[in-house]
């Protein structure tokens, strides 16, 4: 299994009114991820010790790297439409992205 974990910054507009900041994220999460079905178990969570406090972490798991692979395509092929690309960047107005990275499942074996 893949996750493709977001590390996002709320913006200074989001933290004077996180109230319309989450209302934002949840609608946001709906409406981006409604046509990805290959876009698996979707997660959020804030950092609250460490490094980036404050921060999100958002997870989204794909099956396999097929999986992976037609989400990408299939984000670039929805960015060619300019109302969606549009709804899109509204993101920068809620958040900075800090960081992105793919993570793999270990090959443990558990008893």
């Amino acid at each position: 299994m893949l996750h493709l974990m977001y590390l996002l910054k709320p913006t200074h507009q989001a933290q004077r009114d996180m109230t319309a900041f989450w209302q934002w994220v949840g609608d946001r999460d709906r409406w981006f991820y409604h046509t990805l079905a290959m876009a698996g178990d979707r997660r959020w969570y804030i950092r609250t010790v460490g490094n980036n406090v404050h921060c999100l972490e958002h997870y989204v798991s794909f099956a396999d790297e097929a999986a992976w692979g037609e989400y990408r395509r299939a984000v670039s092929a929805l960015g060619k439409d300019p109302a969606w690309e549009k709804k899109r960047i509204e993101q920068d107005d809620w958040w900075e992205i800090l960081d992105a990275r793919l993570l793999n499942d270990a090959p443990l074996i558990r008893s």
